[in-house]
């Protein structure tokens, strides 16, 4: 982790949930590349406000072993219709508790933890 990598997990990781809409858009890549790179390693515990106002703590990962798999959509029609757009606000993992996908908004995370082994 660098420097730059290091102060943004630092400064959510001790609450100031707003430091990510403060951000410039490169600070904001950096640290969605980086997370990403933390859930795809193994488990983390993301806490978020939900969209009711709610504050949920969720223990999810991207890593296959862990047992988030990519399920293939069976449904037919035409494949422009099938595919989604990609929302760059929205970061979607694998809940480890629920066995299911789930989504938080990058702009209401409020803290992340996970364990380096």
């Amino acid at each position: 982790m660098n420097f730059e990598e290091t102060a943004m997990w630092q400064r959510l990781s001790n609450g100031d949930a707003n430091y990510y809409t403060k951000a410039a858009e490169s600070e904001r890549t950096a640290f969605r590349d980086w997370l990403y790179g933390v859930l795809v390693s193994g488990e983390v515990t993301v806490e978020f406000e939900k969209a009711d106002g709610t504050v949920r703590a969720m223990i999810c990962t991207l890593n296959e072993a862990n047992g988030a798999k990519y399920i293939v959509n069976e449904n037919k029609g035409d494949a422009a219709t099938l595919k989604k757009k990609p929302n760059d606000d929205v970061c979607v993992v694998w809940d480890c508790s629920q066995n299911a996908w789930r989504s938080f908004r990058w702009d209401r995370l409020k803290r992340i933890e996970f364990s380096i082994e």
